[in-house]
């Protein structure tokens, strides 16, 4: 996985639909401290484990005051039902078409979805 990101320039921007078909952008984030948590699908072994981890670690993200967003391939309609499936507290943006995996280099070996990866 390569990109060209560097460590002190500001992250691409992008937009995208949260679960509740809402869109949600970099640009409107600035100043704040933003997480993004790349994986690879909702409802797969690893990535369940992954995301109920956050939930139930909340808290500690809170307390960071960091905006914590998760970014995967899945559809709007699959990011709410995954969602509400295990009570997860954090935005899930859905990237279909992987563009935002692209321009941040997140791309995964396995066609269609995106690799886990982390941008803070």
């Amino acid at each position: 996985m390569s990109n060209n990101l560097s460590v002190n320039e500001p992250a691409p921007d992008f937009a995208l639909k949260d679960g509740n078909g809402d869109d949600w952008r970099l640009s409107d984030q600035r100043g704040k401290v933003v997480v993004l948590l790349f994986y690879p699908g909702d409802e797969t072994p690893v990535c369940t484990r992954q995301m109920c981890s956050v939930r139930d670690r909340w808290d500690d993200y809170l307390a960071t005051g960091a905006e914590v967003v998760g970014i995967s391939s899945d559809s709007v309609e699959s990011h709410k039902n995954f969602s509400e499936h295990h009570n997860l507290p954090l935005r899930l943006l859905s990237d279909s078409e992987r563009t935002v995996a692209k321009l941040y280099g997140a791309e995964s070996f396995i066609p269609g979805r995106v690799a886990r990866a982390v941008f803070v």
